[in-house]
């Protein structure tokens, strides 16, 4: 598909354009490919208005086909990576029935949960398979860990498939019943549906004829390739559009080959502007980015030049105090005393640990970071979200002698109060005030400004039957010799103070002025700090010290290299470009190296950065 012909586009985007509407084609294409039933995916980078094109074609759709598609009870999917992303496409289309919008979790279960004996029949084979994984581990010559009691537990969930006869699943629940499915569980039967069930592809094909995928480069592997599979066969009748920019893809379950996937009949737009950053952080981007691939944007004509600059700092002690007077610098440098204040800019860091540092959530991200991995990083490890969604809100409202949300809270999620269980009950007044009884004990750990221990608090839930609780706080309250490593985990991250929870929380739901650099993605911001660390952060996915070129590379990232895969340099420099582009106005680096010289001369070579903008302290 070819660009605009009438557009001339000046390919030194140093230089400014006059035409800052020169992208607008590009949806006039969309809209061609919906007309003519033709698969496309459109490369946006970031700042090119994604969103804006997706609901443009959203709004095409309902003008030119909400009759043709409601006579047939269709409907349009529309797949994000949020429910931030869901709310905000549903609220600019003005909340239209026709479109089905949702995160990729809620859309695989709304097509899956029809099919409940299916679903039985895939959980067995999931489970027989993870048993027979955990065996081999288990009777291996020089095995690291006893796997007895994670394969009981696994033959114990076998044995009681039996006894369910309908499954459960909460896209944003903590699922935490015997016959609720987890959220991998849903993204892997859904995959298989799609691929390998011809009576799936066509409930697909008929409920929803038109498939647009939001960040399209972050969606899990499997469920790529499961749409990929039946594409073709459906052609005319089904209609994939895919939304994203390869180079945003920052988490490792996303599929790194996709573009050499869409194959070769897809029509394949892409926005070159800019309209989120002023010049010089587009500059920016693009020298980061022209060692990956040939895509290069360019920045409005309005907008200002902008600031970026690199701080190097050798000293690893007194961060804060660093930190701090950086922001002044900024705001001297800028002119911007908005620099100075927490609330009007954001820090983004390399890992949850230098936020815990600064936060004040060190034990738990000791304890939890490295077992729990990806859950820890996203904030799903269940025995966190409970207390999080359940206990913390009750003693919240109870500070403020809010009986109406305790009681609320509870009708909500306590199954003694579940209309079958208060029928069972002989005097149902007896059961409210047995409840609220328990209620206040539990209150009690937070008198006089205490701070229990969260292991304090679960062990209060124990002894009541107000909540299901988490299926492994059992494991984590009575020790055993056999207990996995992330019981062993929870059990020591739980001997923080329920604050240390409550830190993690609000930093997670980005209710802090820090996020990861993994975290802001499809955010802005007006002033943005980036904090390099490779030290402090202890990751082992990224190394902004390989970027720089204070670190040698090993055996593998130069096999990964060679061979054209994925590896510590690609996966960083992704990484860096989506920090910088989160700014919209200015950018501070900040990077702690044993080697500021080193730093300086990787950045000068590559041309990242000039002279006048490198401090080193």
């Amino acid at each position: 598909m070819e660009n605009n012909p009438t557009l001339s586009i000046n390919d030194n985007c140093s230089e400014p354009i006059n035409d800052d509407s020169f992208d607008n084609h590009v949806d006039i294409e969309i809209q061609n490919c919906i007309r003519n039933r033709e698969n496309f995916f459109l490369f946006a980078g970031a700042g090119s208005g994604k969103t804006g094109s997706l609901v443009k074609a959203l709004k095409f759709i309902a003008q030119n086909y909400n009759d043709k598609l409601s006579v047939h009870s269709q409907k349009v999917a529309v797949v994000t990576y949020t429910n931030a992303a869901c709310d905000e496409i549903r609220q600019r289309i003005g909340n239209n029935d026709l479109f089905a919008v949702s995160t990729i979790h809620s859309f695989l279960w709304e097509l899956i949960k029809p099919f409940q004996k299916d679903i039985k029949i895939l959980l067995k084979k999931y489970l027989e398979k993870e048993i027979s994984e955990l065996e081999n581990k288990q009777n291996a010559p020089k095995r690291r860990n006893d796997y007895s009691e994670d394969i009981k537990k696994k033959q114990k969930k076998l044995i009681s498939l039996a006894q369910i006869s309908r499954f459960t699943y909460s896209p944003n629940g903590e699922n935490l019943e015997k016959d609720s499915l987890n959220h991998s569980q849903v993204i892997s039967m859904g995959a298989d549906f799609i691929e390998k069930y011809p009576t799936m592809q066509k409930v697909l094909v008929s409920k929803y004829p038109i498939l647009l995928i939001d960040e399209s480069q972050d969606t899990k592997k499997e469920l790529v390739k499961a749409l990929l599979s039946i594409e073709n066969k459906y052609t005319g009748n089904f209609l994939i559009g895919m939304f994203g920019d390869t180079m945003q893809r920052i988490y490792l379950d996303g599929e790194e080959k996709l573009p050499h996937l869409i194959p070769n009949t897809w029509q394949k737009p892409a926005k070159k502007m800019n309209h989120r950053s002023n010049k010089r952080i587009v500059r920016l981007a693009n020298s980061i980015r022209n060692s990956i691939d040939d895509q290069e944007q360019r920045p409005r004509s309005d907008k200002e030049e902008g600031f970026v600059r690199l701080f190097i700092i050798s000293n690893k002690n007194d961060k804060a105090i660093i930190e701090n007077s950086i922001y002044t610098q900024m705001s001297d440098i800028t002119g911007d005393k908005k620099w100075e204040s927490h609330s009007e800019r954001k820090v983004l860091v390399l890992e949850h640990s230098m936020a815990a540092n600064r936060l004040g959530f060190s034990t738990i991200d000791t304890a939890l970071r490295r077992p729990f991995s990806q859950s820890y990083l996203d904030g799903s490890i269940v025995e966190i979200g409970f207390l999080m969604n359940y206990i913390y809100p009750i003693v919240e409202a109870k500070k403020q002698g809010d009986n109406f949300t305790v009681m609320k809270i509870i009708r909500e999620k306590s199954p003694l109060l579940k209309t079958k269980n208060l029928k069972e009950s002989s005097n149902q007044s007896e059961v409210l005030k047995k409840i609220s009884s328990e209620i206040n004990n539990i209150v009690k750990l937070w008198e006089n400004d205490s701070d229990p221990s969260c292991i304090d608090v679960y062990s209060k839930l124990r002894g009541t039957k107000i909540f299901v609780l988490p299926e492994r706080i059992e494991d984590v309250l009575s020790e055993t010799d056999s207990d996995s490593e992330k019981v062993l985990a929870l059990r020591q991250g739980f001997l923080a103070s329920f604050s240390e929870i409550v830190h993690y929380w609000n930093y997670i739901n980005d209710k802090s002025p820090f996020a990861t650099h993994q975290g802001i993605k499809g955010l802005q911001f007006e002033r943005v700090a980036v904090i390099i660390n490779d030290e402090e952060a202890g990751g082992h996915n990224f190394s902004y010290e390989k970027l720089f070129g204070t670190r040698n590379l090993t055996d593998r990232d130069n096999d990964n290299i060679k061979e054209g895969k994925d590896n510590s340099i690609s996966r960083t420099k992704r990484l860096f470009y989506v920090t910088c582009t989160r700014a919209k106005e200015s950018l501070a680096i900040i990077a702690y190296t044993n080697n500021p010289q080193a730093v300086k001369r990787t950045v000068l070579n590559n041309k990242w950065f000039s002279e006048d903008e490198i401090v080193i302290l």
